[in-house]
């Protein structure tokens, strides 16, 4: 159960390594096409690809809607020309709703027209997202119906509904553009490579969420620079929610850059009906997810009556017995459809078990590591030099140093500034290298592993210093943990002294125990088997109980500052 706790070890090692120098790229690239702004972007991409389908979305009767690429910039020529015509150039645009084509559309169509967008978090209650709008400085929301009750304090003429006024100016728009002829409206004229093209909010999983401002190269040379060391198959499923810049760099702009066809899911009551249905061949996920998505495979097993043995498959398979030959005999494919190759994964911190299964089916699970501030990648997995730990090697372009064990990165992908707030943006930066607060290091090949956040360190009043990452991945190994949160909880004795506790949520599937001082014994027991391969300083010294689940954001990170303890 805590085999992985050698590689944990000597990743901390690693962390005490200061200043380290800046790795040199090996010639690990693929030509790839540099897009400078969108609008250049998607006026080649019309042409380069005009009849191959660009993005998919399964109606309520289950039937496939496809648009082409060359439909597609259409329909974001017609929207930029009625959005110009209702004065919305130049400015900052909120985005409130779920996954949709016309998301989408909306986004591509204020870039191009110079204007600013302002992805929102739906998750937040109606309150907070007007507050995130209106920071922003958003003159204009376009917003699904559902929203709407939201925006009532806004002017009529300001507040544009997602799903009928926004889809009619798409059509008025065509319709327009047809008439009068393409050249009276100039496609992206308004736009530059330093354009700012997005406010994204950044997750706020230890602080208060901040705006960070993207220009149109930020974004572009991210998404260009994704397949520039893993050429990725063409039918993309991506369910993780657009206002984040993983599902909208990676997940959007990556795939149109490059000519391929996604899916889009905007409903989580949909998500297995529509993986099937589509059957792609690659796939976005956050961990959760794939927990999620091997819970159903483990269920079409135990239908299969085939659990057993393919349990006994893939744990030969993680010992190399069977010298890494896929276990074929899975049931995934009742799941995910006959064609799924690639899984990409970021977001969180995967459970190395997770990934380990998944490539036991024979599927390439790619890890990267990104932040919204650098559009979001910075490093992502290559096929054939994966390695479980790694969240692969950087992307072209990037420069990474390790400072104190602390991350910095410089880059064209490296955002400019968080917007009204330039003391926090020059407290970001320390001779034009950003400061990303995740704590890491490169191995001598270029890989990069990740270990923590800077600001969850907990520090001992006798210097020493514990990753609670480190020790949660660890206590994640336990059969009946579900979720866990590590802390420094106070000793009551002095104001810096501090106690190591965990705080567990039990996933109750594993356990038929109802008691919970019984529940509680059984993880005490683990705990304390794990401490004996502890260092002292990094033993966890109390336990508690969770009654809930703990809040995540919608990338389904855990918010600590909000975790009662």
């Amino acid at each position: 159960m805590m085999r992985s706790l050698r590689n944990y070890s000597g990743l901390m090692r690693k962390i005490k390594e200061v200043d380290m120098e800046i790795m040199e790229q090996k010639s690990i690239y693929r030509n790839v096409t540099i897009y400078h702004t969108l609008p250049e972007c998607l006026l080649a991409v019309g042409n380069l690809y005009a009849e191959k389908p660009a993005i998919t979305m399964f109606g309520r009767d289950r039937k496939e809607q496809s648009v082409t690429y060359k439909e597609f910039v259409k329909d974001v020529q017609g929207a930029a020309f009625m959005m110009e015509q209702r004065n919305m150039s130049g400015r900052h645009i909120a985005l409130v709703g779920e996954n949709s084509y016309e998301w989408i559309v909306a986004f591509c169509a204020a870039g191009c027209i110079g204007s600013v967008s302002v992805p929102i978090d739906v998750e937040h209650p109606e309150e907070e997202i007007v507050n995130l709008a209106e920071f922003a400085d958003a003159t204009f929301t376009i917003v699904q119906k559902e929203f709407l009750p939201a925006f009532e304090g806004w002017q009529k003429e300001m507040v544009i509904q997602m799903e009928t006024t926004f889809a009619e100016m798409i059509q008025k728009g065509r319709e327009a553009i047809q008439t009068k002829g393409i050249e009276e409206f100039e496609f992206g004229k308004k736009v530059e490579q330093d354009t700012p093209l997005a406010i994204v909010y950044t997750s706020g999983t230890t602080s208060v969420s901040k705006a960070v401002v993207l220009s149109h190269y930020n974004l572009m040379y991210d998404a260009c620079c994704c397949q520039a060391s893993v050429k990725l198959e063409d039918r993309m499923f991506n369910p993780l929610p657009l206002y984040h810049t993983y599902s909208l760099g990676c997940g959007v702009l990556n795939i149109l850059a490059h000519g391929q066809n996604i899916c889009i899911n905007g409903n989580l009551k949909t998500l297995f009906r529509d993986i099937k249905l589509y059957s792609p061949s690659i796939m976005m996920a956050v961990p959760l997810v794939l927990e999620n998505l091997l819970k159903e495979i483990h269920r079409v097993q135990e239908k299969m009556g085939i659990r057993g043995q393919v349990e006994q498959a893939v744990e030969k398979y993680r010992k190399g017995l069977f010298m890494k030959k896929p276990v074929l005999l899975n049931g995934m494919s009742e799941i995910l459809g006959e064609n799924l190759r690639t899984i990409c994964c970021g977001g969180a911190h995967l459970n190395e078990k997770i990934a380990e299964e998944f490539f036991a089916y024979g599927i390439d699970l790619l890890q990267g590591y990104g932040i919204t501030e650098c559009s979001p990648l910075i490093s992502n997995s290559i096929r054939g030099q994966n390695r479980i730990n790694s969240v692969g090697q950087l992307l072209p372009g990037i420069e990474m140093k390790i400072a104190d064990g602390e991350i910095l990165v410089k880059g064209p992908n490296v955002f400019k500034e968080y917007y009204k707030n330039p003391v926090v943006t020059e407290e970001s930066f320390t001779d034009g290298w950003f400061h990303t607060g995740d704590i890491g290091y490169l191995d001598r090949k270029g890989f990069l592993y990740i270990c923590g956040r800077k600001k969850n360190l907990i520090v001992f009043n006798n210097g020493k210093k514990v990753v609670p990452e480190e020790l949660e991945a660890y206590i994640h190994q336990i059969p009946l943990v579900k979720e866990v949160m590590v802390y420094g909880a106070s000793t009551g004795n002095a104001l810096d002294e501090v106690k190591l506790s965990a705080l567990i949520c039990v996933d109750t599937d594993q356990t038929e125990e109802t008691d919970n001082y019984k529940i509680l014994e059984t993880i005490q027991e683990e705990i304390q088997e794990l401490n004996m391969r502890l260092p002292i300083y990094k033993r966890i010294q109390s336990v508690k109980l969770s009654e809930s689940e703990f809040q995540k954001t919608s990338m389904q990170k855990i918010q600590r500052r909000k975790v009662n303890v």
